[in-house]
């Protein structure tokens, strides 16, 4: 089977980041070609040598759309007719091990739109940090792209293409689904709340956000609601834990490069966030001027950028 695999990821400065090599070393491992999108940059020679001598592609996009609009210039440049399965992945979430077991899962599966994760959050559809397309689809999502174009905005990019494009290949008869199944619940985006569970369950990703700490303000409202864990130790230990004997990613590494600072003091903040929003909660007005003193925080960064 001739396959592509479009990895999109941003990242500051002329290297590429350790955890982005291992996941584009594993997915060399799954398809005919693996392709790197990222923002216009010089890249080290020596990064360079890696990809070349790996055979990775290397495409440099201006950065619009945010994943969509690279995966939407790739579609465009590359013949879809040479291919019969495109992977669509970013660099949202940190491979941590092997993706052999997702992918003999989907090889018998028979669908035509694949991911790691299906849910019901907001409606059904396939978290897009990890999409695969079989032959069926191919021409279906290349029309998709092409109607809708590359969207500005990030509500724009949700509502149109991760929500919007599931919806429409199930329209169009394609069948859908995801190794993961939390298609029925509405309630939470399993990918962080449940992300204890999904490891236990064998997800071999997680998503860098828990690791890195970089949570905005309105992020804090949900974790608060739900009674996240935020202590990225927990997760590190959890998946050491569940996949003992299994040769796993670097995460000293990792936290070097993508939580330099990690704080206890964070850790200890965020726990004392969650007592007093427990406390709150026990009265529907406090409750209601901490969400309003939340919201109007994330509406306050949202117009500083």
């Amino acid at each position: 089977m001739t396959s592509i695999c479009f990895f999109s990821s941003y990242f500051s400065g002329q290297k590429i980041p350790y955890y982005v090599k291992y996941y584009l070393e594993e997915l060399s491992n799954h398809f005919s070609e693996v392709v790197l999108l990222t923002n216009e940059k010089k890249l080290s020679d020596d990064d360079n040598d890696y990809l070349s001598k790996r055979k990775i592609g290397l495409r440099l996009y201006q950065n619009e759309g945010m994943d969509f609009g690279m995966w939407y210039k790739a579609l465009n440049e590359f013949d879809k007719n040479n291919y019969e399965r495109i992977g669509l992945i970013n660099d949202s979430c940190i491979l941590f091990k092997s993706l052999k077991p997702f992918f003999e899962w989907e090889q018998k599966s028979l669908l035509d739109y694949a991911g790691m994760v299906a849910t019901g959050k907001i409606s059904y559809h396939i978290q897009s940090y990890f999409l695969i397309l079989n032959k069926n689809s191919i021409p279906l999502v290349r029309k998709y792209f092409k109607e809708n174009g590359i969207k500005k905005t990030y509500k724009g990019i949700i509502i149109n293409y991760e929500i919007g494009l599931s919806d429409y290949l199930v329209q169009n008869g394609m069948k859908t689904g995801g190794f993961f199944d939390y298609s029925k619940r509405a309630d939470v985006n399993p990918s962080f709340i449940l992300a204890a569970e999904l490891i236990e369950r064998g997800s071999p990703l997680i998503k860098k956000k828990i690791i890195s700490h970089n949570y905005y303000t309105g992020d804090y409202l949900t974790w608060f609601r739900n009674n996240f864990n935020i202590d990225y130790r927990f997760y590190i230990d959890l998946i050491k834990k569940t996949n003992s004997g299994k040769e796993l990613i670097d995460f000293d590494k990792i936290i070097k490069e993508i939580n330099p600072n990690a704080s206890l003091s964070f850790i200890r903040k965020y726990k004392a966030g969650l007592v007093i929003y427990k406390f709150l909660k026990r009265s529907s007005v406090l409750r209601y001027l901490f969400h309003k003193i939340i919201l109007l925080r994330r509406q306050l960064r949202t117009q500083e950028k």
